[in-house]
């Protein structure tokens, strides 16, 4: 038995995309039958992580799961569940699903929670360079602002500084930003990079997008210099710049590489003011202190 495909909207997470109370109710049926298929025994716990299932997906599964966790940030629609996860920092964060779960609700909100992979757990602490910089947009970088960093830190040759430049696999211009990188004289390109957590410890500043990124910078306590890539990534990259955990220089198509430029000298200049920021942010998430913090919380919550 297979289960109904989502459009390609739903499956990119259109946040405009929740299914209808009648679509939800065939995707829960086709996952009960799957279920029924493999064990009759109530399941214990299921986390549901979709933009386009609410409280009517959630409300069916109920006849087979004793326990829901609901993951999301949207907080744009009712659940249906025991726990509700939100990693993400918001002005009002701590009281965005109040009308939007059921009183029994525990809310586990803010990066506290934050889901890190187990490197940003297990990697030693290492020694911090001052004029040590991390650049790093994520996987694809699509928006190619990873080789646009690297001619802004080209152009600054009054700057001592030492530089990690981090790409994915997917990255489509290894070879031009290999030999832009070469022409950095303290430099060294990563290409899917299987130490991240490790650059991050060792550097005093990292360059790089918003996102969950945030909480793998403030896991390894490093100072960030933000360029948002998306929307979505914008109002927590705002709090985090307004509560001086980040230095946010704007969104990808306004940020120009004299912005760059001038932010990299602070950061090279000014390397306290840059572990204040990168102190802050460590606060967030100081309760996060091993890999299965936020499953141990669950865990002791629907168990209890």
């Amino acid at each position: 038995m297979t289960t109904p495909s989502l459009h390609k909207g739903e499956r990119e997470g259109n946040a405009s995309a929740v299914l209808n109370e009648a679509e939800q109710a065939s995707h829960a049926a086709h996952c009960i039958a799957l279920l029924d298929d493999m064990n009759d025994e109530p399941i214990d716990m299921l986390i549901v992580d979709h933009y386009q299932l609410s409280a009517s997906f959630s409300k069916v599964m109920r006849s087979r799961c004793k326990h829901i966790v609901v993951i999301d940030d949207l907080a744009n629609r009712q659940h249906d569940c025991d726990v509700i996860l939100d990693q993400n920092l918001f002005e009002d964060f701590e009281f965005r699903y109040d009308l939007l779960v059921p009183p029994h609700c525990q809310k586990l909100l803010g990066p506290e929670f934050a889901i890190l992979r187990n490197e940003f757990y297990r990697s030693p602490p290492m020694p911090r360079n001052d004029n040590r910089i991390l650049v790093c947009f994520g996987g694809s970088d699509p928006e190619n602002l990873t080789e646009r960093v690297v001619d802004v830190l080209i152009e600054l040759k009054s700057l001592t500084f030492s530089a990690d430049i981090v790409v994915g696999a997917a990255y489509s211009g290894v070879s031009a930003l290999k030999a832009k990188v070469e022409r950095l004289p303290n430099a060294k390109l990563h290409v899917a990079c299987g130490h991240i957590s490790e650059l991050m410890k060792a550097s005093n500043t990292m360059i790089g997008a918003g996102g969950s990124m945030h909480w793998e910078r403030a896991a390894s306590g490093v100072a960030g210099i933000i360029i948002t890539l998306a929307d979505n990534q914008v109002e927590t990259t705002r709090c985090l710049h307004e509560r001086h955990c980040c230095l946010w220089l704007g969104a990808c198509d306004e940020v120009t590489n004299e912005d760059i430029s001038k932010a990299v000298e602070f950061a090279i200049n000014s390397p306290q003011e840059m572990r204040k920021l990168a102190n802050n942010a460590v606060s967030l998430v100081s309760a996060n202190k091993n890999p299965s913090f936020v499953m141990d919380t669950i865990l002791n919550i629907v168990t209890r």
